[in-house]
């Protein structure tokens, strides 16, 4: 790890700080007509933890979350970079010849729901099956990207006050789970919460739920809202052999408002967003691609489809 002087330490972080500033400050006032999207809230965390792990000092070696988030960063910086000579489209990760922005257009959240958390495993970012990026592009002003192990994010420090303040739900089918219901989000003392959804392959959302603070309340779908799987709606393009497991995150997130069963929220908007989605992800990758025994290999990465 390269050493530097003290002087030269410090003006990293000095520079490092202002640039995290200028970040949080773009998360506040975030809005539909920003055209700052969530993979440049991930590259702004990624420079900073670069920065960091550049400047480290010898005894920071040893610090796990200094070397976690460096390794992470890495391998996004290469990704990101990739991403970027592909011209893909930054809102919807599709070759710009298939872009779905047009059709997904902003929609406004549950009033019971006051922002969402969106947990990501550093693999789902900016690949072209993941279903995350359109609920950032659904909900624009409300959805906030954390990418999992990464450091620099003033949104995880967000989330984590919100759990800290009980004001933080999980959705996550755990053993102490509950149902998924208004009452939740809706107290005495609030009128709405903050949710929590995990983004990416059944064994990784169970690695992301098991860094949660036990504190959250978690909360499921109903048998109900599951069901739904076998009319074919929301299922995500990576198979897996226990059908439930097939909800991506993105079904997932309509399935609790159908769950929430709110007025003047129209859940089958998401489910026509992530058929559009689907369809030109498919163009892209081509059926064999997204086979459960095929590695998809997209812009210098590999990513193993579960079997």
């Amino acid at each position: 790890m390269r050493l530097l002087s003290s002087a030269a330490r410090l003006t990293i972080i000095r520079n490092r700080v202002i640039s995290i500033g200028m970040m949080t400050k773009d998360v506040d006032i975030m809005n539909a007509g920003d055209e700052r999207y969530a993979l440049d809230l991930v590259e702004a965390a990624v420079n900073a933890s670069l920065i960091e792990s550049a400047g480290a000092r010898p005894q920071d070696i040893d610090d796990l979350s200094l070397r976690e988030s460096a390794a992470i960063a890495n391998r996004l910086r290469y990704r990101l970079g990739s991403f970027k000579k592909s011209g893909r489209c930054r809102r919807c990760w599709l070759e710009k010849s298939l872009c779905v922005c047009d059709t997904v257009q902003p929609l406004a959240l549950a009033p019971c729901i006051r922002r969402i958390f969106v947990i990501m495993h550093h693999k789902e970012i900016a690949l072209t099956v993941d279903t995350a990026k359109l609920i950032f592009a659904a909900f624009p002003d409300r959805a906030l990207v954390i990418v999992n192990g990464l450091r620099h994010q003033p949104a995880e420090e967000e989330m984590h006050k919100s759990i800290a303040k009980g004001e933080a739900i999980v959705l996550f089918p755990s053993d102490d789970s509950v149902l998924a219901d208004q009452s939740v989000f809706q107290d005495s003392v609030h009128e709405s919460k903050d949710l929590i959804i995990l983004d990416g392959t059944w064994s990784q959302a169970q690695k992301l739920h098991r860094s949660l603070p036990a504190t959250a309340t978690r909360i499921r779908l109903s048998d109900t809202a599951i069901n739904h799987l076998a009319k074919g709606f929301g299922k995500q393009l990576r198979p897996h052999p226990t059908k439930w497991k097939e909800v991506s995150t993105l079904e997932a997130l309509r399935l609790l408002f159908v769950d929430l069963d709110i007025a003047g929220v129209d859940p089958n908007i998401l489910a026509h967003y992530q058929s559009v989605a689907n369809a030109a992800a498919l163009k892209q990758l081509g059926t064999k691609r997204l086979s459960p025994k095929h590695k998809d290999v997209e812009e210098g990465t590999v990513h193993s489809f579960p079997n």
